[in-house]
């Protein structure tokens, strides 16, 4: 099934933005994949409709719903 992008971050003691507390509301947890983009679940309309609502770019991911399925790398503006 693949852990939450959200949670891996956690797990590498990596600060997440959140709002909603991963609840799939602020968007705040939005990710840029540097590399190997391939390792995630594929993007929903749902996940790019709030992209677009928070004014993100649509190459991002929120971390809350996207799921890891291998090695990837990832970053943010906040850190």
């Amino acid at each position: 099934m693949g852990t939450l992008l959200f949670d891996a971050a956690l797990r590498a003691e990596l600060p997440v933005a959140s709002s909603c507390s991963a609840a799939f509301v602020c968007g705040r947890c939005d990710m840029e994949i540097v590399d190997n983009p391939q390792a995630l679940s594929p993007q929903k309309e749902i996940e790019l409709a709030l992209l677009k609502r928070q004014g993100r770019p649509a190459h991002r991911r929120i971390s809350c719903v996207t799921r890891v399925f291998g090695d990837c790398t990832v970053t943010t503006t906040y850190w």
